[in-house]
């Protein structure tokens, strides 16, 4: 067994994880690590191809301050082609009918290269030497002055860390089932946790790229809704309880750096 230590522990490397650790090094506290379960980076947010595998739009009236981090680093953001008709279905017995198409209001947006573009941005601005992966966090100890992380790794080798400061960026229900707290925490708070839903989990996305959207010549937008499925979503939230979070570390107000290049 490991024994290392840090005045803070961000636990998860998500959006959450990586705009903590970019707000610390922004107000000058190199003294974290990031400790993340999986052996990538991005919780949520999957793009590939600059396709989406996960969440996808963003808008800017409802998240500004999402919007004000977007800008602060330089990335480059498209509206959603929302002009034309749309398809609808109503029942797996009648076909597909066209109807008039929905213009979302406010608008929504995207980010170009998709929106791991945000999470390879955050990850830029981080100590690269402050990002751990393949730890899970399983147990948590909290003593008079500091609390005891105990990580596991893939090979099951234990690694136990100290830190004055634990910032938990992960699904509430995932951190009331994956980690054992001592002592335990408080039976309504950990009932909340548990009924706390996580954000599209029961969910599945399918993906079909075109050469080009030829649905456009024939008057339609591309989006197409069914009532009887499968057819055709959490960052702002990050954003706003990471900046509340660091706050009571007595961090200065969060205001994005005009360039994080």
């Amino acid at each position: 067994m490991n024994t290392h230590g840090a005045r803070i522990a961000i636990v998860g490397g998500g959006l959450s994880g990586l705009y903590a650790a970019y707000r610390l090094e922004q107000e000058g506290c190199g003294d974290y690590v990031l400790l993340e379960a999986r052996d990538t980076l991005g919780g949520r947010i999957l793009s590939t191809g600059g396709v989406d595998l996960g969440p996808t739009w963003f808008w800017p009236e409802l998240q500004p301050g999402l919007d004000r981090l977007v800008h602060a680093l330089g990335l480059e953001r498209f509206a959603q082609h929302e002009e034309g008709d749309m398809m609808g279905e109503r029942s797996r017995s009648e076909p597909p009918f066209r109807m008039r198409g929905y213009v979302n209001s406010p608008a929504s947006m995207r980010l170009a290269g998709g929106m791991a573009a945000l999470t390879d941005a955050l990850r830029a601005g981080v100590d690269a030497s402050r990002i751990i992966t393949g730890q899970a966090v399983r147990r948590l100890r909290r003593h008079a002055a500091h609390v005891e992380l105990d990580c596991v790794d893939a090979g099951a080798g234990l690694t136990t860390r100290q830190a004055a400061h634990v910032l938990l960026a992960a699904p509430p229900r995932l951190l009331a089932g994956g980690i054992a707290f001592e002592p335990a925490l408080p039976d309504a708070l950990a009932r909340q946790w548990h009924a706390t839903p996580t954000w599209m989990a029961p969910h599945a996305k399918y993906l079909a790229v075109y050469g080009r959207p030829f649905w456009r010549e024939q008057g339609l937008s591309g989006a197409a809704r069914s009532a009887v499925g499968p057819f055709p979503g959490y960052l702002a939230g990050a954003i706003d309880a990471v900046d509340r979070g660091l706050r009571k570390l007595s961090l200065k107000s969060p205001t994005p750096a005009a360039s994080a290049r």
